[in-house]
């Protein structure tokens, strides 16, 4: 098995690095999936806070294998007037 490392970085937070060890890179795929999933669903209101979520998995040298990105913004319909 091989050592991952998941990176959640926003605007105002960069998150300690979650240890993963996945066997290849389709298992690696998966687990980030996964582990955005959990994140998303346990911090959802802080989505709006910061807008821009980057989750990144690195290898064990600090190389950037995959990223994933998640926005969130409101749209004209729900600005207030002015904004």
């Amino acid at each position: 098995m091989t050592i991952y490392y998941l990176n959640v970085r926003t605007e105002s937070h960069i998150a300690t690095s979650l240890k993963v060890e996945q066997a290849d890179l389709t298992g690696l795929r998966i687990e980030m999936a996964r582990f955005v999933g959990e994140l998303l669903k346990d911090h959802a209101d802080l989505i709006w806070k910061d807008e821009d979520w980057r989750i990144d998995v690195t290898d064990e040298a600090g190389l950037i294998l995959y990223v994933m990105q998640i926005t969130a913004s409101d749209t004209a319909a729900t600005m207030p007037f002015g904004h």
